[in-house]
């Protein structure tokens, strides 16, 4: 009951609170600010929280927020147009800052890129300090001149102990009685005061303890129920839609048995996600069970979709090669248009050429780290941190938008995780099987538009031909950034990896042709500024080695025929060489002069046979070009 008297009272003093003359003031400021810029956006409901959160005088800003509307509304809006587009469009100086406030956390969500919002907000802060003294000093001086009036007038006699407006009483900003002191203490009698009052000192602070006990309880169950009524009942029920807004914005084609989505913690998982060509939607590229996906919430205050996580359990990936020499996986990733900034990561794209899995990795490694001079370097910087602005018109105002590189980008993957994959690959008439793979891919991002950027991948599983097991390998590749340029870490190790299982990742790129044979290889490669530094150990065992047709006929001076019959006489055959120079440019450090010091031995009759060969080799060469 007592509650409900008050109730008015309560919301008189929320309003009328703060009156000061400094407060005054500053709830004119409020108004100004809320009259310059459009009242149909975030920006004006953050203004409206500061107008419930910040000591200022509510009833000054409510009294002259229309003053001020009406003001924008006969043509103001129109200085703050040309203000806007002046900041935000014209003045490229201030390019770079507005793309770093533009997307800040919680700022991306203000439209502070909208030419009538940038604008009201300068307009109202160059006139929020002339506004701000002035008001204060006519404050001050109503309520000198007119403080006697007020005391003796019936308002005054009717609600004792309220100030109107700060024009009666000092300046120290306090709030004297109010409404609803006055009502309360004409109500309430001293025998209530005396009862609330042994109540208090029975319970103590248990009531207290309690009720905050039962709404932190309250609020926790009300979460809960939320949080798991979307993950269990809501999402499963809207699985369908998900999925066609998916394939809407994707070149794939997706199918999804279940999805649920956990609002609280920003996450969702994926029950029988299928994937399918976007050219033959019969033919499935990829399975996976399950699936789990965290979304960064930096990411998403920043207007960005960044996946912080996505574990997928149970995969079956199949690669299948094309009559170009590109894999079926390429429609997933294909693009529509070239890149519209040149400091985008887009050498993924040169994995689609045709050659050998080796050689489009070797393309794209020389391409994105070719040696660059100091001045390179700091161009290609400055291309990549170069902001770039487009205009989108509106009905009233424009929108316009600041990106870089990196913004370029539909979406960001912090770290993949696929485990226990099994994946099949078909090329050229070649067929392998790896079982029990781990892909981790890190610093992922992806568009349409722009491709595939790709900094971490960490590959590893067991190779197998048939039924029978072809050797495990594990790969590594990273790439970062310094003042110095671009560098890479590429590290292989291979047991027992049967070469005619894996064929399609090296036959273009040998010398010579592999009959058969097992390789276990060590490598360390590091990449700087263009510059190569790999250390490397190979043994081949059970091999077969031979000419291959087309091929070069001599390594140095001597035939190639002769080098593979020596080689096929060392079991195991053992190397170790270093890979320097540039990847324009590299030297193979010991290579050559091992391998000939190895096989030496076993080339009988030497010189005779360096001049039968090379005779031969001498006529095939005038045969050809007859």
């Amino acid at each position: 009951m007592f509650s409900i008297i008050n109730l008015p009272a309560k919301i008189v003093s929320i309003v009328e609170g703060n009156i000061s003359p400094r407060e005054i003031a500053a709830g004119v400021c409020l108004g100004a600010f809320l009259g310059f810029i459009p009242l149909n956006g975030p920006m004006a409901l953050l203004l409206a929280v500061f107008f419930f959160l910040f000591r200022i005088n509510r009833v000054a800003t409510l009294f002259t927020l229309p003053i001020f509307k009406l003001v924008y509304l006969l043509g103001m809006y129109r200085l703050t147009d040309i203000t806007g587009a002046y900041i935000l469009e014209k003045a490229g100086f201030l390019a770079g800052f507005w793309r770093w406030v533009t997307h800040l956390p919680i700022i991306s969500y203000l439209d502070i890129n909208n030419t009538l919002i940038a604008g009201g907000l300068v307009i109202a802060t160059a006139l929020s300090v002339p506004i701000y003294f002035i008001s204060k000093r006519l404050v001050i001086f109503l309520s000198a001149k007119y403080a006697e009036q007020i005391k003796n007038s019936a308002l005054a006699k009717l609600l004792p102990g309220i100030k109107l407006m700060g024009l009666v009483g000092d300046d120290t900003g306090s709030t004297l009685k109010n409404v609803g002191t006055h009502v309360k203490l004409t109500v309430k009698t001293k025998i209530v005061e005396a009862i609330a009052k042994g109540r208090a000192q029975r319970r103590g602070n248990s009531i207290l303890k309690r009720i905050k006990i039962v709404n932190v309880s309250i609020v926790i169950v009300a979460l809960m129920v939320f949080h798991f009524g979307v993950g269990l009942f809501v999402s499963p029920a809207f699985s369908s839609f998900i999925v066609q807004s998916i394939n809407k914005y994707s070149n794939a084609r997706i199918t999804i048995d279940k999805v649920n989505i956990w609002p609280l913690t920003l996450s969702f998982s994926l029950k029988g996600m299928k994937v399918f060509d976007p050219e033959r939607q019969d033919l499935r590229i990829a399975k996976i069970d399950d699936s789990s996906v965290a979304i960064s919430p930096i990411g998403l205050l920043s207007k960005r979709l960044v996946f912080s996580h996505i574990h997928m359990k149970g995969a079956e990936i199949n690669l299948e090669g094309t009559a170009d020499g590109s894999f079926n996986v390429a429609g997933l990733t294909g693009t529509k248009k070239e890149p519209a900034v040149s400091g985008a990561d887009l050498g993924w794209r040169s994995l689609m050429q045709k050659k050998d899995l080796f050689g489009k990795t070797y393309e794209i490694l020389k391409k994105r780290f070719a040696k660059k001079s100091k001045e390179k370097i700091r161009e290609d910087r400055k291309a990549a941190k170069k902001v770039t602005t487009t205009v989108e018109d509106m009905p009233k105002g424009k929108l316009v938008h600041f990106n870089n590189a990196k913004d370029l980008y539909l979406f960001e993957i912090k770290n993949l995780d696929i485990s226990d994959a099994y994946i099949k690959v078909r090329v050229n008439g070649n067929a392998a099987d790896i079982k029990n793979a781990r892909i981790r891919l890190g610093r992922m991002a992806y568009d349409p538009e722009n491709g595939m950027r790709l900094d971490l991948l960490d590959l590893q599983g067991i190779v197998y031909k048939g039924e029978k097991s072809a050797g495990k390998f594990n790969i590594y590749f990273s790439k970062s950034a310094d003042r110095n340029g671009e560098k890479a870490v590429f590290k292989a190790e291979l047991n027992d990896i049967d070469m005619d299982a894996v064929r399609f990742v090296y036959e273009s790129s040998l010398p010579v042709h592999v009959v058969k044979g097992l390789i276990t290889l060590r490598s360390r490669t590091y990449i700087e500024a263009g510059n190569i530094d790999s250390r490397n150990e190979i043994s081949l065992k059970d091999h077969a080695l031979e000419q291959k047709m087309g091929g070069s006929p001599l390594m140095g001076f001597v035939p190639i025929s002769a080098v593979c019959n020596a080689m096929n006489r060392i079991d195991p055959l053992k190397l170790k060489f270093n890979i320097t120079g540039t990847l324009d440019k590299p030297q193979f450090g010991g290579f050559q002069e091992s391998l000939m010091a190895l096989i030496k031995p076993y080339i009988a009759n030497f010189q005779d046979k360096i001049k039968d060969e090379g005779l031969k080799a001498l006529g095939r060469l005038f045969d050809k070009k007859e």
